[in-house]
C-alpha cells in the first residue's frame, strides 16, 4: 500500500510539473536575482586571473551522466559540499542550454526557467548537503520556449554549471555606469550590491579598487554597510578617469574593477569585474559614443568568432556584429570587449514561424498570453549584458511581426536604462524602435 501511494504521490507531482511547465505565463521557478556573472574567489591573486577553476569558493559540475525521464533528457552531475560551506549561501550557476529545463539537487527541485538561452542561478543553502551532491538538469521536451524560436538548439545540453559559495552578507551584483564631466575627464560610477542572509544586523566593509590597462592601480576606497532582516543595499563609489582612456572600437581598453568584502577582521570575498568605461547617446539617429559621432558598419554574425576573425573583420571594414537570436555567449562579448568591436545585443526573440498576423491566434507578439514570457527574456538578457562595454544597441527581435509584448519589451529597455538605442527593424516604422542610422 505504502508503494502503491508513493508511486501516486510521484505521478501527481509529474503531471502537476508538466501542467506549470507548459503555461507561457510560467517563465521561471525559484530561479534567484539575475545579475552580471559575478564569480567569488578566496584571494585577489586567484582573483585576477578569473576563470572558473575549482577552489575554496567554487566547485564546477561536470561529467555528466545522460538518462531520460518523463519530462525530457536529464543530465546527471556530482559536487562535493566541504563543511566549511555549512555558513555560506550556495549558488548553482547554470549556462546557457539552448532548451527550458529543470534542475534537482538531490531529487528535490531547484528551480525551472522556460527558456534556457541566458544564464541563471538558484540558491541551493537548504538544498545541499556535506559531501557528495547529485545535480539533475532535465531538458524538457518539447519546451514551452519553442513557440518564440525560430531554429530550436537541436540536441540542448547543460551550459557550464557550476556551485558557488558566497558569505551570508555577500555582493550580489555589481553595475558599472560612465558619464562624462564637465572637465572633459570620464567618471566611473561603481555599484556595488549588498544582499544579507542574516536576520540580525551584520555591518561589512565594502572596498573597492580600480587598475588600469597597464595593471597600475588607478583608485581604491571603502564603505561600511549595515543590514538585517535579507535585506539588500546597493554601496556607491565614484572615480574620475582620462577621456583618452575611455573604452570604444578604436581604443578597447578594459580596467580591473576588483570589490572585496570584511567582516569581523576577515576577508570573505574577492569579486573581480573586467570593465570598460564608455558612453552611449542616440542624436536623432546617430550613435555617440563618448559624446561622438559613430558610423556602425554592421557584420551580421553568429554566436561565436575568435579574436583573430574579429580582427579580420576591422579589416574589411566592419567595426559592429549584430548578434542573431538564441543563447548568449559570454565569451563572444568578453572578445568584442577585448577586441573593441560594437554590438547590436539581438533579444532571444523569433516568432517567424507563427506568421504576422496580429489577431487571435497569430503571432505571439500581440498575445497577451506570452506577455510575461517576452518581458522574462528581455529583461534576463539585459541583466546579463549589462557591463559589457561593447554591447552599445539592443535589438528588441527578429521578425515578429509586432504588437502589444513587443511594445511592453521596449518599455521595460527603456526603464532599465534610458542611454542604449534600442531597434526593431520589422517594427514597420511604429514607436517602439529607436531612429538610429544603420547601414
Amino acid at each position: 500500500m505504502r508503494y502503491i501511494t508513493a508511486v501516486m504521490a510521484l505521478f501527481s507531482t509529474i503531471i502537476v510539473r508538466a501542467q506549470d511547465y507548459d503555461s507561457p505565463r510560467t517563465t521561471q521557478i525559484d530561479r534567484d536575482d539575475a545579475r552580471s556573472g559575478i564569480v567569488a574567489y578566496p584571494t585577489q591573486e586567484e582573483a585576477l586571473r578569473f576563470g572558473h577553476a575549482p577552489s575554496r569558493y567554487l566547485r564546477p559540475i561536470g561529467e555528466w551522466q545522460e538518462g531520460s525521464s518523463e519530462l525530457g533528457r536529464t543530465f546527471t552531475g556530482e559536487f562535493n559540499m566541504p563543511f566549511a560551506w555549512i555558513d555560506r549561501e550556495l549558488f548553482l550557476y547554470v549556462g546557457p542550454c539552448g532548451s527550458g529545463y529543470e534542475v534537482t539537487v538531490n531529487g528535490r527541485r531547484a528551480g525551472y526557467v522556460q527558456h534556457g538561452n541566458t544564464p541563471a542561478e538558484y540558491d541551493i543553502t537548504k538544498l545541499a548537503v556535506e559531501g557528495k551532491n547529485r545535480v539533475t538538469v532535465t531538458m524538457l521536451v518539447p519546451s514551452t520556449s519553442e513557440a518564440l524560436e525560430t531554429a530550436p538548439t537541436k540536441d540542448p545540453v547543460p551550459g557550464e554549471c557550476y556551485v558557488l559559495a558566497q558569505p551570508k552578507m555577500r555582493v550580489r551584483d555589481i553595475l558599472v555606469r560612465s558619464t562624462i564631466s564637465n572637465d572633459d575627464n570620464g567618471v566611473l560610477e561603481l555599484g556595488v550590491v549588498i544582499k544579507t542572509h542574516a536576520l540580525n544586523p551584520k555591518t561589512t566593509r565594502v572596498y573597492y579598487e580600480v587598475l588600469a590597462p597597464d595593471t597600475t592601480k588607478v583608485v581604491e576606497g571603502y564603505k561600511d554597510l549595515t543590514l538585517d532582516m535579507r535585506r539588500e543595499d546597493t554601496v556607491r563609489f565614484m572615480a574620475t578617469i582620462p577621456r583618452s582612456m575611455m573604452w570604444s572600437a578604436e581604443t578597447p581598453n578594459l580596467y580591473t574593477v576588483v570589490v572585496r568584502t570584511r567582516y569581523e577582521g576577515r576577508i570573505n570575498e574577492y569579486i573581480p569585474l573586467k570593465a570598460g568605461f564608455r558612453t552611449v547617446a542616440n542624436d536623432n539617429g546617430t550613435l555617440l559614443i563618448n559624446g561622438k559621432p559613430v558610423t556602425l558598419r554592421v557584420k551580421e554574425g553568429s554566436s561565436e568568432y575568435t579574436v583573430q576573425e574579429l580582427g579580420t573583420f576591422k579589416k574589411l571594414g566592419y567595426n559592429a556584429l549584430r548578434m542573431q537570436p538564441g543563447m548568449l555567449s559570454q565569451a563572444q562579448l568578453d572578445r568584442c570587449d577585448s577586441a573593441g568591436f560594437y554590438v547590436i545585443a539581438q533579444i532571444p526573440i523569433d516568432t517567424n514561424r507563427a506568421g504576422f498576423s496580429r489577431k487571435r491566434g497569430g503571432n505571439p507578439s500581440n498575445d497577451p498570453a506570452w506577455r510575461d514570457a517576452y518581458l522574462d527574456r528581455t529583461v534576463q538578457h539585459y541583466l546579463a549584458v549589462r557591463n559589457h562595454p561593447s554591447v552599445v544597441v539592443f535589438s528588441l527581435a527578429r521578425e515578429s511581426a509586432n504588437g502589444i509584448n513587443l511594445y511592453e519589451s521596449y518599455l521595460r529597455l527603456k526603464e532599465l536604462e534610458k542611454e542604449r538605442p534600442v531597434i526593431y527593424p520589422e517594427s514597420g516604422g511604429e514607436w517602439n524602435s529607436d531612429p538610429l542610422n544603420l547601414p
